[in-house]
């Protein structure tokens, strides 16, 4: 294995490229590459926070310059030099290495850093498109309980952009009148080549002068300055289904804003949030709600009947039923969206003991606690009749 460079014993020694690449001596050229891309990945400077960042990275390009080139790489096999025999000056800086001279994709390196491209060539990179137009619309309303049991058609109104009836969504007077950008060639996207340590390395904007879109109009439609859209306030209709939970977002496809390039419309996002409701709490499609009945009903029991939504529902209270207790009525909760089931409806039974009683019914209840076991409580209560 070959020295790091250094000064030993005053002679100056090369450095190991294999180990500044992390490769064995044997290393394939595609194991070679792939070292190489993870190593850029880590040290180029644009991205990393370690210090000799720089450094590493002019190591690892003069490195890969000499192990990729089969020339370059026999010499330094045989002699520990790129240069052969004559001297130990390495590769120098490695400012001449380009990546794509042996067959590494640098877009999938330096895509990540914001990079359109790399190299000396001026073409578009491939999968690069024109500006896009963001078309969604976003909207929320509320519904009731009610709304969310059956179902209910809602009126949303909306901004968006809606196709120019005067030019039919072209943008111009006349259709002649669109033409290819001379700026961007119609990409709608400018590439601009910097220099670097690397070479050329070429980065991708909007064209200023078509926005992107690719076109240019000589005369633009009067009523939509050459957009193609405009903006318009609209009532939409949109039919919110049964069981929908608050907080959901409804996608309603065809309801956002025009896109004249595209020719079609995007889509609307319409959040959806339930008001609370007076006589039912709500988890999911399982509903809770409280039901207060007097202390005769809970030690003798009854069927109370309350109304529910569309019907009228029947709970039996068993005898002795104490204050507090859980009621379970299966299937008469929410529906389920997008399922033909329901949750269930829990009822919490309150017993509501009077505050004042008359004297009849006092003396009802000291005859009542005349068949108690608790002779005590019946000598207490004694005073409340003299």
């Amino acid at each position: 294995m070959f020295l790091s460079l250094s000064h030993f014993n005053g002679i100056k020694m090369v450095k190991d490229y294999y180990e500044i690449l992390g490769v064995e001596k044997g290393a394939s050229k595609e194991e070679i590459k792939k070292a190489y891309k993870k190593l850029a990945r880590k040290y180029h400077p644009d991205v990393s926070k370690e210090d000799d960042a720089e450094k590493k990275f002019k190591e690892i390009n003069e490195a890969a310059g000499v192990l990729l080139d089969d020339q370059k790489k026999q010499q330094y096999d045989t002699y520990g030099s790129a240069d052969g025999p004559q001297g130990f000056g390495g590769f120098g800086g490695g400012g001449g290495f380009n990546p794509q001279d042996f067959g590494i994709n640098i877009d999938d390196i330096f895509e990540q850093f914001g990079f359109g491209g790399f190299g000396g060539g001026g073409s578009r990179r491939q999968g690069a498109s024109r500006q896009q137009k963001d078309t969604r619309v976003y909207a929320q309303t509320e519904i009731s309980l009610e709304d969310v049991y059956f179902g209910v058609e809602k009126d949303i109104s909306i901004q968006r952009d809606e196709k120019c009836d005067s030019c039919n969504g072209k943008g111009a007077e006349d259709p002649s009148d669109v033409t290819t950008c001379s700026t961007c060639n119609g990409s709608g996207i400018v590439i601009e080549t910097q220099r670097s340590i690397l070479g050329s390395i070429r980065t991708q904007r909007p064209c200023s002068t078509c926005h992107g879109t690719g076109k240019q109009i000589k005369n633009p439609c009067k009523s939509c300055h050459g957009e193609g859209s405009k903006s318009k306030p609209e009532t939409v209709t949109i039919k919110i289904p049964k069981g929908i939970e608050s907080g959901v977002t409804l996608r309603v496809q065809g309801k956002g804003s025009y896109d004249s390039q595209t020719s079609s419309y995007g889509d609307l996002y319409l959040k959806i949030y339930v008001k609370q409701d007076k006589e039912y709490d709500v988890d999911g499609s399982d509903l809770y709600k409280n039901l207060e009945i007097n202390f005769i009903q809970a030690i003798l029991g009854d069927e109370i009947e309350f109304k529910h939504f569309d019907k009228t529902l029947s709970v039996k209270i068993p005898e002795g039923t104490q204050s507090g207790s859980i009621l379970r009525l299966k299937g008469k909760g929410l529906p389920y969206f997008n399922y033909d089931s329901k949750g269930d409806l829990y009822i919490k039974v309150n017993v509501d003991i009077p505050k004042k009683t008359t004297q009849k019914q006092k003396e009802i209840l000291h005859d009542y606690a005349k068949t108690l076991k608790d002779k005590g409580f019946l000598n207490r209560i004694k005073g409340l009749f003299k």
